[in-house]
């Protein structure tokens, strides 16, 4: 796709936006389901990382970083500033991710800060989860402010896409970014 004119420029909305973020959890869920099982059981195993190690909040964490979050990141990053300008979800519904200045293709830079922060809330999920220590092993657990956190930061998300003339996130805001359906 050529860098389309302001007045062809046609913004994708929630819609899309949303079918395509659920396309892309469901392909990384896959793909960390897959190599959660097939990798890193067993390198856990070599290594000596027994289920006590990850009683420790802190180890959850960096395990959480290493296998889920950099990945995902890279996936994000990596595919946005492609040659396509989009992920696979992006691509099935045909939008691309475009600088909002100059309308090209973003420079890596800019699409690892969209999606530092379009993947903030996931982040802070993550935190939420796994310190002090992971909720799954806390003999009694409680309220943890970082998941009230996560929904206000996805309400946000959401309504600055219906309600921002070119339908901008949060994320496409500060990396100066647009998405637009591709023709």
């Amino acid at each position: 796709m050529l860098a389309p004119s302001e007045k062809h420029t046609e913004y994708a909305g929630l819609l899309p936006r949303g079918l395509a973020y659920l396309i892309d959890s469901a392909i990384a869920f896959g793909f960390f389901a897959a190599t959660q099982l097939l990798i890193f059981t067993p390198v856990r195993k070599a290594l000596g990382l027994s289920e006590q190690w990850f009683y420790s909040g802190v180890h959850t964490e960096l395990y959480t970083l290493v296998t889920v979050s950099l990945p995902i990141w890279l996936y994000f990053a990596l595919s946005e500033q492609s040659p396509w300008q989009a992920t696979v979800g992006k691509r099935l519904l045909k939008i691309k991710v475009f600088s909002a200045t100059s309308q090209r293709r973003i420079r890596f830079w800019e699409s690892l800060l969209r999606t530092l922060v379009k993947l903030l809330p996931w982040e802070i999920a993550h935190l939420s989860n796994n310190l002090p220590e992971p909720l799954w092993y806390a003999s009694q657990p409680e309220f943890r402010l970082g998941f009230v956190v996560v929904g206000v930061l996805m309400g946000l998300y959401i309504a600055m896409v219906a309600l921002t003339k070119k339908k901008q996130g949060l994320h496409d805001l500060l990396a100066r970014t647009v998405i637009l359906k591709d023709r």
